[in-house]
């Protein structure tokens, strides 16, 4: 890994600590030793310690008094709240443009589908981004940013939750284009209601594998 440059201190050292969530080089309960990252990434302990408190506040690490800050544990509730939040934004999204996607829409979606087709266990990182690229153009078509920035916000929240249940990168990998390309086909059908449903079986089948481990 390369030294980070001054200009994107802060961010870049918070974007490489999600990879290493998102990796699992750092697994749910490890103590993350600041002085360990700040060898790897090159840069002091400060912008590492801001780095933290942001990924704190977006729920990705915990500090404990003596103990320091070490990965977030995920619970189920906490997987089924973020999956309940992101469903309900994008139903409420397609009932509010009664589903009028665009040719140009429908085709964005495919190209994160077929994106999805070129993972493997070295991108695994991209699980989330081309995820979060497909339901991005359901959600920010509304055209409302509010809605989008609560949306935008649970991205870390999945990122755990991926992490929560799902150490076997391959399957969730392997199951990226099939349940996504089911989705993007329903959404071209431009019905509502069917579309509403099929946002919700999405979101809804991942609790569903998490109860059953």
């Amino acid at each position: 890994m390369g030294k980070l440059t001054f200009k994107t201190l802060r961010e870049k050292v918070a974007e490489e600590i999600r990879l290493k969530i998102l990796n699992q080089e750092l697994t749910p309960g490890m103590h993350i030793i600041e002085q360990e990252l700040s060898d790897e990434l090159g840069v002091s302990r400060g912008p590492i310690r801001e780095a933290l408190r942001q990924l704190e506040q977006e729920g990705m690490v915990e500090y404990t008094r003596n103990v320091g800050c070490s990965v977030r544990e995920v619970t189920t509730q906490d997987v089924y709240e973020t999956y309940l939040l992101r469903s309900s934004y994008e139903i409420l999204a397609v009932r509010l443009y009664e589903a009028k996607f665009t040719d140009e829409d429908i085709a964005k979606m495919e190209e994160a589908v077929e994106l999805m087709k070129t993972l493997t266990i070295e991108s695994y990182s991209n699980v989330i981004s081309y995820g979060s690229m497909l339901h991005g153009v359901i959600i920010e078509k509304a055209g409302l940013a509010r809605l989008t920035k609560a949306w935008a916000d649970l991205e870390y929240c999945e990122i755990m939750s991926c992490n929560a249940g799902y150490t076997d990168k391959h399957s969730v990998i392997q199951r990226q284009y099939p349940i996504h390309q089911k989705l993007v086909d329903i959404c071209k059908t431009r019905d509502v209601e069917t579309i509403c449903d099929a946002i919700s079986d999405h979101y809804m089948m991942t609790i569903k594998r998490l109860k059953n481990k």
